[in-house]
């Protein structure tokens, strides 16, 4: 499944070395990585950000930069901000991160770390947790995912389905209105419309950067990949079967 990962550590050498692990888990096809992130507060409550991106030989080259792709879509103007971060880590709220092109997901994260402490978080596709908990689990103070499916794709979906039923319904009105009420439920009609474009503007957004992804991770990852171990040549085969249905899908949906 599709997820995101979000993992506190008590430092910041404890949170690259679960993104070494991650990394590690990527090459050896246990799960697909993505992006990856890690937001640390310092003890003046100051909020660093270093992205990473996986090489092909293994190295992240760490940089700190502007957010893009799936981090940097979730939350936004639109208001689907996944709130993990107030009931995942106990902390006060302090100074906000501020930087141009950071999301709102991440934003939400930085006011909720403790000081001198920090948080990885990851975009992976993983066919089963133990490989990420047994490496993770050790090295952080609390480890936490959601399935995009569930908390970000779908519940998106739905509002885009009930924007379109409001519009129907706005449509309807202006038609059976008397001339007083018209000027009123076009200006209703004129802002549902402009949701739902923003919204659809977003999925597009969205569904580039998943094309993208997916391709990265079925080249990374081809089912000619022969392993000794069966029962992991067949999750790998299984992750790449739905990685190329998701993909096929964007694709068709264009």
């Amino acid at each position: 499944m599709e997820k995101m990962i979000q993992a506190l550590f008590n430092t910041e050498v404890e949170a690259f070395k679960g993104l070494k692990a991650l990394q590690e888990l990527n090459l050896t096809n246990d799960i697909s990585v993505g992006e990856t992130y890690i937001l640390t507060r310092d003890e003046d409550g100051k909020v660093n950000i270093r992205s990473a991106k996986n090489e092909s030989a293994g190295n992240g080259v760490l940089t700190g930069g502007v957010i893009g792709g799936l981090i940097g879509l979730l939350a936004g103007p639109l208001g689907f901000i996944v709130g993990l971060a107030g009931g995942m880590i106990a902390g006060s709220a302090g100074e906000t991160l501020k930087a141009e092109g950071v999301s709102d997901y991440l934003d939400q994260i930085a006011t909720n770390i403790p000081d001198g402490k920090s948080v990885l978080i990851a975009h992976v596709w993983e066919s089963w947790e133990t490989p990420v908990d047994a490496l993770l689990g050790p090295l952080s103070v609390e480890l936490k995912r959601f399935n995009l499916d569930e908390k970000v794709f779908v519940p998106v979906k739905t509002e885009l389905d009930k924007l379109q039923a409001d519009i129907e319904e706005a449509e309807a009105k202006l038609k059976e209105v008397a001339e007083s009420e018209k000027a009123e439920w076009e200006s209703t009609l004129a802002n549902l419309k402009a949701k739902r474009a923003a919204l659809e503007d977003k999925l597009k957004t969205h569904n580039a950067h998943q094309e993208k992804q997916y391709e990265e991770w079925i080249n990374q990852s081809p089912v000619e990949q022969q392993t000794e171990d069966t029962e992991k040549q067949a999750r790998l085969e299984n992750r790449i079967k739905e990685q190329k249905t998701r993909l096929d899908a964007i694709k068709k949906n264009k």
